[in-house]
């Protein structure tokens, strides 16, 4: 397996070198936004709070939920889903970007009410990739990528506020957009992505 993702290290690195990046991203940065990528999805493995399966594993055990106020609150989220859905063929984009977002909001509000821990956890993990990549990057040379942290920190910061402040949900929506992110650093880097935009439109895209 290590052998695996050196290899993969190891052309991604030749071929930032040899290409060049038009964004002006040196090619050293980018092999350290890869090995950081990696570090994330290692954190997330070990915390089960992998980028796209954590959410698919939540719904699978919501379905199964008998929780009166859970299965409302999916049922919401369909609703919306399909408002958002009806909206855009009809070309309103900006009525289906806010469906799709209230969407999401009831569909975290399931998840809240079958697994209260979520928030925490979820956080607990930003934070754990956060210090690990931290201490990889050492002193290292990584404008772009201590940017990136530098914002997913100010989302966790957000969440903490949103928490302490009763509002659960939000705190979770924020956790999800800083694991989101992470998982995307190189494309963030690289491609001078709007990074709560991309994660967010990932995110709420998904059918409830």
């Amino acid at each position: 397996m290590r052998m695996r993702l050196a290899a993969v290290l190891a052309v991604g690195a030749i071929a930032a070198a040899c290409s060049g990046d038009p964004t002006g991203v040196s090619s050293a940065e980018l092999v350290l936004a890869q090995e950081s990528q990696l570090i994330v999805e290692s954190v997330a493995a070990s915390t089960g709070c992998t980028h796209e399966g954590w959410l698919r594993r939540l719904l699978e055990r919501l379905r199964e939920t008998d929780d009166p106020e859970a299965q409302a609150f999916l049922a919401e989220a369909r609703r919306l889903h399909d408002l958002a859905r009806e909206a855009r063929e009809a070309g309103d984009l900006e009525a289906a970007r806010e469906y799709l977002r209230q969407s999401f909001r009831a569909l975290l509000s399931a998840v809240l009410e079958v697994f209260p821990d979520a928030v925490t956890r979820t956080g607990s993990a930003v934070d754990e990739a956060i210090a690990r990549i931290e201490r990889h990057l050492g002193d290292r040379e990584a404008p772009r990528i201590r940017r990136v942290i530098a914002h997913v920190r100010e989302l966790r910061n957000g969440a903490d506020r949103a928490l302490a402040e009763g509002d659960p949900v939000t705190a979770l929506a924020l956790n999800l957009r800083g694991i989101q992110i992470l998982h995307r650093l190189v494309e963030h880097i690289r491609d001078r992505h709007d990074h709560d935009g991309a994660a967010d439109g990932e995110m709420h895209e998904g059918r409830p």
